[in-house]
């Protein structure tokens, strides 16, 4: 007997769709590994230390490999990515969540490059193992052959692409000497309502103008790129100081206050600039630039402001002080002081001559020793001014000497010089002999000291010009050595006459390392070689005075003797030697 039930139609196995969701819903792992094998983005899993766990087969595509070849090995070692750097978002608040940015990708396998968007993501939770995921996105399917754009198409500047590309052999030059570089995050204040109330035509316009602008203001070894989103970034390397940081941040802000002519009335426009330094304020690009954005978003417009705003603080001061300083070298005659340090012969225990020193009356904090304020005059360009100042002092004050009778007048006096003075083209077309000579005839008591590597590098014009000192009977003296190298062949043939050990080497002798002590017997042997007398300065121990009496140095000088003290006090200081032994 046959049953009368109708039995159910049979299904094809690809419509059976209720016991597939069934098999899929008891095995999510099976549902992943779909997911993750079909999905059109390229994945990547990563270790701690960015080997590879697991790669679907879309990203095995885009570097052209199998899977052997890439599991287990660092990423790193098997393809090259090379990203635009992206502009930090500020206060926006989805920060936070996962950016997706264009990078250039490339491996081994790859006959070229290709653009694709990269995302990085952490799992949460964590997944044993698993440090982070890499997604890509192919964006120029069909087009691998082309390369990464070198310049910006609207303003002409190098891309992005070079840019970062630039800072990453920067910084890795940076390491590797120990030097400091530096970004700029430069945006033009109000883009958007400059697009609101002229179009973007006009925008369009205005980039190029405002990039050909910065370019005028910066170093041609500076490297400017246009970031996009009405911003600039600009690679400044050594040498950097937070003052050339700033002043170069205020000069590409000055140099846009001149109106653009687009249209009437003429657009004026204002920049902010934001700046961070490598490495205090990051150690890669990314926390660099970043580093970068949030100073800019703490800018006014029309202003710039450090990351470290320590910085910041400390160039008020360092401003103040430069103002203070200008003051005084307007009236040198109320706020400098020119001391006298005496220089003793070794072989009689006689003063024999004097150093003349310059030191600055703080209007606040007293008197300031030349270190602390000499190299601020020098960024000044105010040096020719000051050591031209303190020559008219030292004239007038062996002339005075002189003129009384005073056996202080048979005292040789050392001035140290800066060797801008020794140019012919200086502020009023007096050169430094000329000088000399409209201020004394008798010059031979004179001794002008030069910087030993300054001096051995002159060009024969500044040759001519010792050689012209000389013949009026001024002394030149290699000041500093044993500090830097110096070209001894050179010197023999300058008209120079005495050399001068400087601090730093003679600090060294109170070590317990023999360097100092071989490097000061080296230095008194090649100076006797060369005829030419020797000064060890910075004597402040009897170890130091002993070590110059072993190693046959002419003169000394140096606390332990006798402090920088003024005329008169030299004039009594000497007066308690009457038979001229000075030396303990």
């Amino acid at each position: 007997m046959s049953d009368d039930r109708a039995a159910p139609p049979q299904q094809p196995p690809s419509s059976n769709g209720g016991a597939d969701a069934a098999i899929l819903k008891h095995h999510p792992a099976l549902l992943s590994q779909l997911v993750l094998e079909n999905s059109p983005l390229g994945l990547v899993l990563l270790d701690a230390h960015n080997k590879v766990l697991w790669a679907n087969p879309v990203f095995l595509a885009l570097l052209e490999m199998e899977e052997q070849q890439l599991v287990g090995k660092s990423l790193t070692d098997v393809m090259r990515m090379v990203s635009w750097l992206p502009v930090p978002r500020g206060n926006d608040p989805e920060a936070d969540s996962p950016q997706w940015q264009r990078i250039w990708l490339a491996s081994e396998n790859a006959e070229s490059s290709r653009m694709v968007l990269m995302c990085e993501l952490t799992p949460k939770p964590p997944v044993a193992g698993v440090s982070r995921m890499l997604a890509f996105v192919d964006l120029r399917e069909g087009h691998v052959g082309d390369f990464p754009p070198f310049a910006d198409p609207h303003t002409g500047l190098a891309s992005q692409w070079v840019f970062e590309d630039r800072l990453h052999h920067a910084m890795n030059r940076a390491e590797r000497h120990e030097q400091r570089l530096a970004v700029l995050l430069i945006r033009l204040d109000r883009g958007d309502d400059v697009r609101q109330a002229h179009g973007e035509s006009v925008m369009q316009a205005l980039l190029p103008q405002i990039s050909r602008r910065l370019m005028g203001t910066l170093r041609s070894e500076d490297s400017i790129s246009y970031l996009g989103g009405d911003r600039w970034g600009v690679l400044i390397e050594h040498p950097l100081s937070a003052e050339s940081l700033q002043a170069a941040a205020l000069r590409c802000i000055e140099a846009i206050e001149a109106p653009f002519k687009l249209g009437r009335p003429p657009l004026l426009l204002s920049l902010s600039i934001g700046i961070a330094m490598y490495p205090d304020d990051g150690d890669s690009p990314e926390q660099l630039m970043s580093s970068a954005g949030q100073a800019l978003e703490k800018t006014r417009p029309a202003s710039l402001m450090f990351f470290d705003r320590s910085l910041k603080r400390l160039l008020a001061q360092r401003m103040a002080l430069r103002q203070s300083l200008q003051e005084s070298l307007l009236r040198p005659e109320r706020h400098f002081e020119v001391l006298f340090q005496p220089q003793i012969r070794l072989q009689d225990g006689h003063c024999v001559s004097v150093e003349a020193l310059v030191r600055w009356q703080h209007p606040q904090q007293g008197k300031w020793q030349p270190a602390a304020f000499l190299p601020m005059v020098a960024e000044m360009a105010q040096m020719v001014r000051l050591d031209r100042w303190v020559l008219e002092q030292v004239i007038a004050q062996h002339r005075c000497w002189q003129a009384a009778g005073e056996p202080l007048s048979s005292l040789g006096i050392s001035v140290n010089l800066d060797a801008s003075l020794l140019e012919q083209t200086v502020f009023d077309g007096c050169p430094i002999d000329r000088f000399l000579r409209q201020g004394a005839d008798d010059l031979d008591w004179l001794s002008l000291e030069l910087d030993g590597q300054v001096l051995s590098a002159q060009d024969e014009m500044h040759s001519l010009l010792m050689r012209r000192l000389a013949r009026m009977g001024v002394h030149l003296v290699v000041d500093n050595l044993g500090s830097a190298p110096v070209d001894l062949v050179r010197l023999a043939m300058l008209p120079v006459s005495q050399g001068k050990i400087g601090h730093e080497l003679v600090h060294g002798l109170s070590d317990s390392s023999p360097f100092a002590r071989q490097a000061l017997s080296a230095l008194s042997q090649c100076l006797k070689a060369l005829q030419l007398d020797s000064v060890m300065v910075g004597v402040e121990t009897d170890a130091q005075l002993a070590a110059a009496r072993q190693k046959g140095i002419d003169r000394v000088q140096g606390d332990r003797l006798g402090a920088p003290m003024s005329a008169g006090e030299l004039a009594e200081w000497l007066s308690k030697h009457p038979h001229g032994q000075l030396l303990p």
